[in-house]
């Protein structure tokens, strides 16, 4: 098993997976590499801190294929063509898990590899330094679904969720229709901006509402489905109860996953690929999404560094966005 793009994400499953017995690399940035080849990956939650001696690279190119590797790639969707080109040179026949946000991962997949699968990830987790990754909920850590794309489970798809599933503090099923969870997932990510711009608050922004709103009209126009069947809900929220927020003392989450690549001074987001789904998806059916658009170009002045993350009100946030529709 290998993780490709190992921040805090994937270092967790990697971590976790390890602990649980498997055979697992991470492909990850130098310092990260370093810092867990010279002391282990350190594992901190509000139980405590565990240490996994885990083997990490910076290339793909230090493993040597098996004919049977599975890679998770946990890279923002914007770093993966890259990364698909690498692993299409290790081995064209290497099978491919979708470990990201957003939708358009697996699609770029399926372009160079054939055997792709989707992983919805739910699994709150923050970089603290090289070598030190802090996971912010429990007992569970994270639920992590897969199936392959575009629909279906095959036995490789079992596998990988039965070494999930058996692995401390994660939760995984095999989901012929785990798309349908992706793209409930993109709705909240749709959030992502607002959250980065104002906050956790930002999720209870009107402008965050709107956007959502936006992605049920254009779901509906382009006939996709994301909405669980009722007994596939209640299942979901037997297992996401053992998921709760559970952050480590005088530690703070202040904002995900876009919040966290502003603050690392990321010179690019994921923003195209939540907020401009719908823009896409509305443009292609004729629905208009201009909260949708409003939240791009936010996305694009923070990035310029016009906007400081956190430094802005809902208030301010939603004024904002209301003059620019109207």
């Amino acid at each position: 098993m290998i993780v490709y793009g190992a921040g805090a994400v994937g270092s967790v499953i990697g971590g976790r997976l390890r602990q649980g017995g498997a055979d697992v690399a991470i492909v990850t940035r130098q310092a990260h590499a370093d810092a867990i080849n010279g002391s282990g990956l350190t594992l901190r939650s509000a139980k405590g801190t565990e240490v996994v001696d885990l083997e990490a690279v910076t290339s793909i190119g230090q493993l040597r294929p098996t004919g049977d590797d599975i890679v998770v790639i946990t890279a923002k969707t914007q770093d993966t063509p890259q990364i698909h080109a690498e692993l299409f040179d290790w081995d064209p026949n290497v099978s491919v898990v979708c470990g990201t946000n957003g939708v358009e991962h697996e699609r770029l997949a399926l372009r160079r590899f054939a055997g792709v699968y989707a992983m919805v990830i739910q699994l709150p987790a923050q970089f603290r330094k090289p070598g030190e990754v802090t996971v912010l909920c429990g007992p569970t850590n994270a639920i992590l679904d897969v199936g392959r794309y575009p629909s279906g489970v095959d036995d490789t798809a079992e596998r990988l969720a039965a070494l999930i599933d058996g692995s401390p503090r994660l939760l995984s099923e095999a989901d012929g229709d785990v798309m349908t969870k992706k793209y409930g997932k993109l709705l909240v990510n749709l959030g992502n901006i607002a959250d980065a711009a104002c906050g956790m608050a930002g999720r209870g922004a009107g402008v965050t509402a709107a956007a959502i709103a936006e992605g049920h009209q254009v779901y509906a126009a382009a006939g996709i489905r994301w909405e669980q069947p009722p007994e596939r809900v209640d299942r979901y929220k037997e297992r996401a109860a053992t998921m709760q927020f559970d952050i480590p003392v005088g530690d703070t989450f202040v904002g995900g996953s876009t919040w966290q690549s502003l603050m690392k001074g990321a010179t690019t987001l994921e923003t195209d690929y939540f907020n401009g789904e719908i823009i896409l998806l509305g443009r292609l059916h004729g629905v208009p999404t201009p909260t949708n658009e409003f939240l791009q170009g936010y996305a694009a002045r923070m990035l310029r560094g016009e906007i400081r993350a956190g430094s802005v009100t809902t208030d301010q946030l939603d004024a904002e966005w209301q003059q620019s529709i109207t």
